[in-house]
Protein backbone atom coordinates (compact mmCIF):
# COMPACT_ATOMS: atom_id res chain seq x y z
CA UNK A 1 0.00 0.00 0.00
CA UNK A 2 1.10 3.53 -0.57
CA UNK A 3 -0.10 6.84 -1.82
CA UNK A 4 -2.56 6.33 0.90
CA UNK A 5 -4.72 9.86 1.66
CA UNK A 6 -8.14 10.38 3.02
CA UNK A 7 -10.42 10.04 -0.45
CA UNK A 8 -7.84 7.41 -1.89
CA UNK A 9 -5.08 5.02 -1.95
CA UNK A 10 -2.71 2.85 -4.42
CA UNK A 11 -1.69 -0.67 -4.25
CA UNK A 12 1.39 -2.09 -5.52
CA UNK A 13 1.29 -5.22 -7.28
CA UNK A 14 4.16 -7.50 -8.82
CA UNK A 15 2.82 -9.86 -12.18
CA UNK A 16 4.50 -13.42 -12.35
CA UNK A 17 7.20 -12.01 -14.21
CA UNK A 18 7.94 -9.82 -11.68
CA UNK A 19 6.95 -6.45 -13.44
CA UNK A 20 5.25 -3.90 -10.88
CA UNK A 21 2.00 -2.72 -11.83
CA UNK A 22 0.06 0.46 -9.71
CA UNK A 23 -2.95 0.42 -9.27
CA UNK A 24 -5.49 3.43 -7.52
CA UNK A 25 -8.85 3.63 -5.95
CA UNK A 26 -10.96 6.38 -5.22
CA UNK A 27 -13.08 5.89 -1.82
CA UNK A 28 -16.84 6.22 -2.92
CA UNK A 29 -18.70 5.65 0.59
CA UNK A 30 -17.38 4.83 4.24
CA UNK A 31 -19.55 4.87 7.34
CA UNK A 32 -16.55 4.16 9.98
CA UNK A 33 -15.71 1.80 10.81
CA UNK A 34 -18.60 -0.42 9.49
CA UNK A 35 -18.90 0.36 5.77
CA UNK A 36 -16.02 1.32 2.98
CA UNK A 37 -16.81 1.09 -0.39
CA UNK A 38 -13.89 1.91 -3.04
CA UNK A 39 -13.78 2.01 -6.92
CA UNK A 40 -10.81 1.05 -8.93
CA UNK A 41 -9.72 4.09 -11.48
CA UNK A 42 -9.36 2.87 -14.72
CA UNK A 43 -9.32 5.45 -17.52
CA UNK A 44 -5.88 6.10 -18.80
CA UNK A 45 -4.56 2.38 -17.03
CA UNK A 46 -3.78 -0.62 -18.98
CA UNK A 47 -7.31 -1.86 -17.19
CA UNK A 48 -9.19 0.13 -19.22
CA UNK A 49 -8.85 -2.21 -22.26
CA UNK A 50 -10.60 -4.92 -19.94
CA UNK A 51 -12.42 -3.39 -16.69
CA UNK A 52 -15.23 -0.77 -17.56
CA UNK A 53 -16.05 -0.59 -13.81
CA UNK A 54 -14.66 -2.42 -10.18
CA UNK A 55 -16.16 -1.49 -7.05
CA UNK A 56 -15.29 -3.25 -3.96
CA UNK A 57 -17.36 -2.68 -0.70
CA UNK A 58 -16.62 -3.50 2.76
CA UNK A 59 -18.98 -4.12 5.36
CA UNK A 60 -19.16 -5.04 9.54
CA UNK A 61 -22.21 -6.23 10.96
CA UNK A 62 -22.27 -7.28 14.80
CA UNK A 63 -23.02 -10.68 15.63
CA UNK A 64 -23.72 -12.95 18.52
CA UNK A 65 -20.32 -14.20 18.22
CA UNK A 66 -18.39 -11.96 17.02
CA UNK A 67 -18.28 -9.79 13.55
CA UNK A 68 -19.71 -11.10 10.59
CA UNK A 69 -17.11 -9.48 7.51
CA UNK A 70 -18.90 -9.31 4.27
CA UNK A 71 -16.67 -8.15 1.15
CA UNK A 72 -18.61 -7.89 -2.37
CA UNK A 73 -17.10 -6.26 -5.30
CA UNK A 74 -19.13 -5.53 -8.97
CA UNK A 75 -17.07 -5.71 -12.09
CA UNK A 76 -18.12 -4.60 -15.62
CA UNK A 77 -16.15 -6.00 -18.21
CA UNK A 78 -15.58 -3.56 -21.47
CA UNK A 79 -15.79 -4.67 -25.02
CA UNK A 80 -14.45 -8.06 -25.85
CA UNK A 81 -13.38 -8.87 -22.09
CA UNK A 82 -17.28 -9.65 -21.61
CA UNK A 83 -17.06 -13.32 -22.66
CA UNK A 84 -14.50 -13.79 -20.28
CA UNK A 85 -17.08 -12.94 -17.36
CA UNK A 86 -16.75 -16.85 -15.67
CA UNK A 87 -13.16 -16.64 -15.63
CA UNK A 88 -12.97 -13.51 -13.85
CA UNK A 89 -15.93 -14.31 -11.19
CA UNK A 90 -13.95 -17.35 -10.74
CA UNK A 91 -11.05 -15.34 -10.20
CA UNK A 92 -12.35 -12.89 -7.82
CA UNK A 93 -13.99 -15.44 -5.49
CA UNK A 94 -11.46 -17.14 -5.07
CA UNK A 95 -9.53 -14.05 -3.91
CA UNK A 96 -12.69 -12.60 -1.92
CA UNK A 97 -12.29 -16.11 -0.11
CA UNK A 98 -8.67 -15.72 0.26
CA UNK A 99 -8.73 -12.79 1.90
CA UNK A 100 -11.81 -13.61 4.47
CA UNK A 101 -9.49 -16.47 5.58
CA UNK A 102 -6.76 -14.62 6.01
CA UNK A 103 -8.87 -12.07 8.32
CA UNK A 104 -10.58 -15.23 9.98
CA UNK A 105 -6.90 -16.50 10.78
CA UNK A 106 -5.62 -13.08 12.65
CA UNK A 107 -8.59 -13.10 14.30
CA UNK A 108 -8.36 -16.51 15.30
CA UNK A 109 -4.48 -16.05 16.43
CA UNK A 110 -5.53 -12.75 18.60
Amino acid sequence: MEGVADDRFTQVFTTKKGRQVRVDFLIVASDPPWRLAFSQEIPGTPFERVLAESVTEIVLEPAADGTLVTIAQRQKMRGYSRTGGLMLRRATNKRLDEALEGLERICAAG
